[in-house]
């Protein structure tokens, strides 16, 4: 039973390792079952029992690339040296960068959330990520939280259409700003606290650069 598990295990492995490195080339759109099967050298209708749809396939491996790339981030910064408030701003800068800079992560993750059945971004982890932008987040009823938080991911993924749209001249750092903006000042924040925590995100993400390599493998280093 163990090493039917075990080989389960690594099965899957090679299946998020080998579509990630398509989803890279061709993007989520155009990579199909069937290349994943030729790549990986298993039988086509063996794939979902391990990913039941390509959409379900294509959410873990976002899931992947973001849990990797904060985690890098976090370690790189010593995230817990810094308030809450700054190192939530500076996510949310340096995932607007991480997008701009890096095309075809762009690309996989606008093709992702034109599919309607996709849930890219999680309502829990995206309510505490807003309560982590300061106390008055966290002093709204569960009710104006819950608004918020819809108006935050619809946000989140048209800035996302922005940035990948050819006719694009709005910078990643010019999207984050208006971001923030729109997010603190609903919350009752003036310009100029939200200006301070942005600038010194944006010179803390000045020192590094973000790129994911083939496969979407994520690297951070010190510019």
């Amino acid at each position: 039973m163990a090493s039917t598990y075990l080989a389960g295990e690594q099965t899957k492995r090679n299946i998020l390792r080998e579509s990630k490195k398509l989803f890279y080339k061709k993007g989520y759109t155009d990579t199909t079952y069937t290349d994943i099967s030729a790549v990986t050298k298993m039988n086509r209708a063996l794939i979902p029992y391990h990913f039941k749809n390509k959409q379900i396939l294509g959410m873990e491996i976002y899931q992947d690339i973001t849990n990797e790339f904060y985690h890098f981030l976090d370690n790189t910064f010593d995230a817990t040296q810094f308030d809450s408030d700054f190192i939530n701003v500076m996510h949310l800068v340096a995932y607007y960068r991480f997008l701009a800079d890096n095309q075809p992560l762009l690309r996989f993750v606008s093709e992702l959330q034109t599919d309607e059945t996709i849930i890219l971004f999680d309502d829990e982890v995206e309510s505490q990520w807003l309560t982590g932008l300061g106390s008055k987040f966290g002093n709204m009823t569960s009710e104006q939280l819950s608004l918020l938080c819809t108006m935050h991911t619809g946000m989140k993924k048209e800035m996302i259409h922005t940035l990948a749209s050819p006719e694009n001249k709005a910078s990643a750092d010019t999207i984050t700003t208006m971001h923030i903006h729109m997010l603190m000042r609903y919350a009752g924040y003036s310009a100029k606290k939200i200006d301070e925590l942005l600038d010194a995100a944006f010179e803390v993400a000045n020192l590094v650069t973000f790129r994911v390599k083939n496969g979407f493998s994520v690297e951070i280093k010190y510019s």
